[in-house]
């Protein structure tokens, strides 16, 4: 029998839907969910955070495309990332406001080391004029979008 070499292992894994403590591949509960398209829930470990940050206006459309390529695959290839949605003000449009739920401490460490929030990160601090990192605790914690 012919043996395949060790790189091999991982991406069979991950094929195969093998876990391995670890790994890239090993995921939580809360993750294995995501990915099956169970509803996630938010819970006592969860990170929920409102980021209020205000933009040069002249700087504003380049702004936006560093933030909805990063918003967008933090929701395709982070399953700790629960939510990530951005919203613009419409009386003032360099106010800028996400809503970022992770589903505990460890997804958020993971997605603020991530390729893309990094790009994220260093693209915009000449952009931004004002950043406010507000944590929240949930009223209904198990309220669902619809």
């Amino acid at each position: 029998m012919k043996h395949l070499p060790m790189g091999w292992l991982l991406p069979a894994a991950v094929l195969f839907g093998f876990t391995m403590p670890g790994t890239a591949a090993h995921t939580t509960e809360k993750e294995a969910n995501m990915k099956s398209g169970k509803t996630a829930k938010v819970t006592a470990e969860s990170i929920i955070r409102l980021s209020r940050i205000t933009v040069d206006p002249e700087r504003l459309a380049e702004y936006l495309v560093f933030a909805t390529e990063c918003g967008r695959r933090s929701m395709a290839e982070e399953p700790g990332v629960l939510m990530m949605y951005s919203m613009q003000d419409k009386a003032h449009p360099e106010q800028i406001t996400i809503l970022e739920i992770y589903a505990d401490s460890a997804a958020y460490e993971r997605h603020i080391k991530t390729p893309h929030f990094q790009k994220y990160k260093q693209g915009t601090l000449a952009m931004v004029r004002k950043l406010e990192l507000l944590d929240q605790t949930p009223l209904v914690p198990e309220m669902k979008m619809k």
